[in-house]
């Protein structure tokens, strides 16, 4: 098999993948992403010239994926950065909530100088 056609599964697998509902099982998701990127970065440098008009085709349909592929994946990252930012406000509001006296405002004292 060709190093075309095998990145060619690879990035079909990949677009079929991203193109699911991720809420459901996200972890799997991710990691089964992230293993399909691996196997295509090792597969892209194998594509050598000269190409067949078979390739050329898959090429294209590859390009058309691989740009579907990317706004998929920010799309993820964001929902992530979303969540890790949910928990980190979650973990302050807790903890001011916990021990509400920790972080005190000093804004009407003042260091009287006189003796």
């Amino acid at each position: 098999m060709s190093a075309v056609l095998q990145c060619f599964v690879v990035t079909k697998k990949l677009y079929e993948l991203t193109q699911e509902d991720i809420d459901s099982n996200r972890e799997e998701t991710i990691s089964e992403i992230e293993k399909l990127l691996e196997e295509r970065e090792v597969l892209l440098p194998k594509i050598l010239p000269p190409f067949s008009a078979d390739e050329e085709k898959m090429g294209k349909q590859m390009l058309l994926w691989n740009e579907a592929i990317n706004e998929k994946l920010l799309l993820i990252k964001r929902l992530i950065n979303k969540d890790i930012n949910g928990l980190e406000k979650k973990k302050t509001t807790a903890k001011r909530y916990s021990n509400p006296y920790e972080n005190m405002n000093f804004d009407g004292m003042f260091y009287d100088k006189r003796k």
